[in-house]
C-alpha cells in the first residue's frame, strides 16, 4: 500500500480517454477538473468509511458494489463544495 500526497502537494494522474470523457461528464455541472477530482475522491471515500465503519466489511476492503440513492431534483441547486457527511443512505 502506498501513502497519499501530504497536504498542498500536487496530484499527477495520466488521462485516458475514459477519464477524459467521465470528467467532461461531471465537469458539465460547472464544476473545474480539479474539484470533480476532489468531489470524485471525497464521494468514494465517504462510501468506503460508511461500509466500514457500518460493519458491512472489513476496514480495508473495497465493497463488491456501491449504489447511490437521488432525490428528485426540487430547483435548489447542491452546494458542490459541501462535505458529505451524511448518515447512511447518503453514499
Amino acid at each position: 500500500m502506498s501513502t497519499p500526497p501530504k497536504a498542498g502537494k500536487s496530484l499527477s494522474v495520466r488521462v485516458d480517454e475514459t477519464l477524459s470523457d467521465d470528467l467532461a461528464t461531471i465537469m458539465r455541472t460547472g464544476m473545474t477538473a480539479s474539484d470533480a477530482v476532489r468531489f470524485a475522491v471525497a464521494f468514494l471515500a465517504h462510501g468506503y468509511n460508511w461500509v466500514w465503519e457500518s460493519g458491512l466489511y472489513p476496514d480495508g476492503v473495497s465493497p463488491a458494489r456501491m449504489a447511490v440513492r437521488v432525490p428528485a431534483y426540487d430547483g435548489a441547486p447542491p452546494d458542490p463544495g459541501a462535505r458529505m457527511t451524511d448518515g447512511p443512505g447518503t453514499a
